[in-house]
């Protein structure tokens, strides 16, 4: 009679446990979802990026900054490790009957994915919709002849700069900094932005152990935002270590669309007194200023030195190379951005915006043309660098 007096009680405890746990990932999924749905406004997403979220950076980002590992690796790890032994664990007491001790656990796996989602929600999700970046751009009128001049003002830099980069035996460029003084660089240059718009804390950017995982999905950074962490591939190109590094340092500032992050960091790049950097900000841009004539139906745009082309190659040929699970990683990725209320992998790219019309030419015969309608935010950010 003790003996089943005490499996009551025990099994008691279980249910009032059980109980309390579903009680706690309920209200946690309730405040998440409302979260949610409250940061689709521009005005809400706006508050809770400047009185949520940066506050939580200039707290918590030092703390984990001064970390020489990556702790958003680090706990992805242990949240995996936690979650498979879970996992054994429910799968062993079902198997034994023991369906309230495998509940229990159950609802403890929950309740950790839940409140992992809870969190982060509450300081990365609520930023998708805040109001355009601060940066100065031009309008959507324009003439040909303007944006011809400009683009052609670009082209004369990029070859200035260009001729000035140290080049390999292969010809492409070299970069004349360590690591760590890249990264410094790259960080103090967004020391600039001193609008409200952006955290005034600045982290130091980190090297993804993992990076080898990256490479294999074709992912050169990761941030994330509850750490206030901007973590990188180690593996890749160092162009492409540049531009990435201040896409998600970006990111870190408070801009969370995709597409915003690339302005940010093509911006800080362009405008930055150091040659390589600025020679970076040129070969990750100059396909914008191609096009920007290619929409306005010319047939010939300036070509990119060649130094740029080789290094734009060997980035590309690396990533081949490496990316032999690029495609599901791009459907993942593509799909946690369409949860945040974007176009998939598309929102990395700055749309113009444009319609066609038929027209007859001097010959007599029908040719389809670009109207465009708009600029792209990328076009317009430039385009306002050489008005």
């Amino acid at each position: 009679m003790l003996h089943k007096n005490k499996t009551n009680t025990f099994c008691n405890r279980m249910a009032k446990t059980s109980k309390q746990k579903l009680i706690a990932a309920g209200v946690l999924i309730a405040f998440t979802v409302a979260i949610y749905i409250l940061s689709r406004y521009e005005s809400i997403s706006e508050w809770m990026a400047r009185y949520i979220y940066m506050p939580w950076a200039s707290f918590f980002g030092p703390l984990f900054s001064h970390m020489d590992f990556d702790v958003f690796e680090v706990i992805m790890f242990l949240l995996a490790v936690a979650a498979v032994t879970m996992v054994v664990f429910i799968i062993y007491y079902f198997v034994h009957k023991n369906n309230s001790k495998a509940v229990s656990i159950l609802l403890s796996l929950v309740l950790m994915v839940v409140s992992l989602s809870f969190i982060y929600t509450s300081l990365a999700s609520i930023m998708y919709n805040r109001a355009p970046i601060d940066i100065d751009e031009t309008s959507n009128e324009f003439t040909i002849e303007s944006v011809q001049d400009e683009v052609n003002k670009y082209f004369f830099d990029f070859e200035t700069i260009a001729a000035l980069q140290t080049l390999d035996e292969e010809g492409k460029s070299v970069c004349p900094y360590s690591e760590k003084e890249l990264i410094q660089k790259i960080k103090d240059e967004y020391s600039r932005l001193t609008s409200s718009y952006y955290s005034q804390y600045t982290p130091n950017p980190k090297q993804v152990a993992s990076s080898y995982l990256m490479s294999a999905f074709c992912i050169s950074g990761i941030s994330f935002i509850p750490t206030v962490e901007p973590g990188y591939n180690y593996q890749m190109p160092t162009t492409d270590k540049v531009v990435t590094i201040a896409h998600e340092l970006a990111h870190t500032k408070g801009v969370m669309r995709e597409y915003d992050a690339n302005e940010l960091a093509y911006y800080i790049l362009l405008t930055s007194s150091d040659l390589y950097l600025k020679y970076v900000g040129f070969l990750y841009t100059y396909t914008y200023m191609q096009s920007a004539l290619r929409y306005l139906n010319f047939e010939e745009y300036p070509s990119a030195p060649a130094c740029a082309i080789k290094d734009r190659k060997y980035s590309s040929a690396f990533w081949e190379k490496k990316g032999v699970f690029y495609e599901l990683g791009d459907k993942i990725n593509s799909l946690y951005l369409k949860s945040e209320n974007q176009e998939g992998t598309q929102s990395y790219s700055s749309k113009t915006y444009y319609h066609t019309k038929t027209i007859i030419d001097e010959y007599g015969n029908e040719k389809i043309i670009y109207v465009v309608d708009a600029f792209s935010h990328v076009h317009r950010m430039i385009f306002a660098l050489y008005n």
